[in-house]
C-alpha cells in the first residue's frame, strides 16, 4: 500500500483495485468529505480500495511547488502493483487530482478516470472569500467590530497592486493569527491550542498557493466535472474562481441539485455518479 504518511484509507482494498480522493480534510470542517460519499456510494465501490490525500506539513515560508504535493503522494507506494481506476478531485484538490492522474497514467500505461467535484482555480479572490469563511466560523468568538476589520483587510490585501499568491496567503495568515488570538484568548483556548489552529490555516494557505502553479487543463479535458446548486450560482455571478476553472476544458459538466456543503453527501451526487462512471 502507499505510505500511510501520504494517504488515508478511507475504504479498504479488497483487490488490487484502487481509488484516490484529493482533498483537504480537516476536523470541524463544514463540508462533506470523501468518506460521506463512499458511504453513499455503499456495494458499488466494494470492489476497490479508497485512499485519500494527507496534506504533507510544509510552511507558506517553504514556498513549495505544486509537484512538491504531488511527488509527496506518489514517491511511496508500489504503484505498478496496483490499479488506480478513478482520481476525484474535490474543489482545489481538482487541481491537484489532475497531476496524479497524469503521473499515474505514466505507471500504469492508460489514464485512470478523472472524476471533480466543484472544481475551482485557486487566484487572489478565493484567499480572501476563504478568510471571509473563517471569520464566520469564529464568529462566536470575534466582535463585530473584529469580523468587519478582519473581511475589510483581507479584501485590502489581495487588492494590493502586483501581490503574488504566496506573499497573500502569507499576509492573510498574520491576519488569521491576529484575530485568534485575540478571540480564542478571550474565550481561555491554551496557547499551544491557537497556535495549532494558525498553523492548520496556514498549511491550508500553503495548499491554495501552491495549486496555483499548476495547469491543470490537459488531464481536465477528459473528466467528469459535478456542479452544485451554489456554484452554478457563482458561475453566473462571475467569480473568477470558479469561472477560470469551468472554462479550463472540463470534459463534461452535470449540474447537481444540491449545496456545495452536501455535494460529496447528496443521493444525487451518487445516482449522477453510477449513470455517469464506469469503475
Amino acid at each position: 500500500m502507499p505510505n500511510e504518511n501520504a494517504w488515508s484509507v478511507i475504504a479498504e482494498p479488497a483487490s488490487n483495485s484502487l481509488i484516490l480522493g484529493v482533498d483537504f480534510p480537516a476536523a470541524g470542517r463544514h463540508e462533506a468529505g470523501l468518506d460521506d460519499l463512499v458511504r453513499g456510494m455503499g456495494t458499488a465501490w466494494s470492489g476497490h480500495g479508497v485512499l485519500q490525500t494527507s496534506p504533507p506539513p510544509v510552511r507558506l515560508s517553504d514556498r513549495p511547488s505544486g509537484d512538491f504535493y504531488t511527488d509527496h503522494w506518489m514517491r511511496s507506494g508500489d504503484w505498478e502493483k496496483y490499479e488506480v481506476v478513478a482520481v476525484l478531485g474535490y474543489c482545489v484538490g481538482a487541481v491537484y487530482a489532475a497531476r496524479i492522474a497524469e503521473r499515474l497514467a505514466a505507471v500504469q500505461g492508460r489514464m485512470p478516470q478523472v472524476v471533480l467535484f466543484d472544481a475551482q482555480l485557486a487566484d487572489l479572490p478565493l484567499l480572501a472569500s476563504e478568510m471571509h469563511k473563517m471569520i464566520g466560523q469564529a464568529a462566536a468568538v470575534l466582535s463585530e467590530q473584529e469580523a468587519e476589520d478582519g473581511r475589510k483587510r483581507a479584501v485590502e490585501i489581495v487588492a494590493t497592486p502586483s501581490i503574488g499568491m504566496a506573499e497573500a496567503a502569507e499576509q492573510m495568515v498574520e491576519l488569521y493569527r491576529e484575530l485568534a488570538t485575540s478571540g480564542f484568548r478571550r474565550i481561555g483556548l491554551s496557547e499551544s491550542r491557537c497556535e495549532e489552529m494558525v498553523l492548520l490555516f496556514e498549511s491550508y494557505m500553503t495548499w491554495l498557493s501552491a495549486s496555483s502553479r499548476i495547469d491543470p487543463v490537459a488531464a481536465w479535458g477528459g473528466a467528469l466535472g459535478l456542479t452544485s446548486a451554489d456554484y452554478a450560482e457563482l458561475e453566473k455571478a462571475g467569480a473568477t474562481t470558479v469561472v477560470n476553472a469551468a472554462t479550463a476544458a472540463i470534459g463534461r459538466r452535470i449540474p447537481v441539485e444540491t449545496r456545495h456543503i452536501d455535494l460529496l453527501r447528496d443521493a444525487s451526487t451518487v445516482r449522477a455518479l453510477l449513470a455517469n462512471t464506469e469503475f
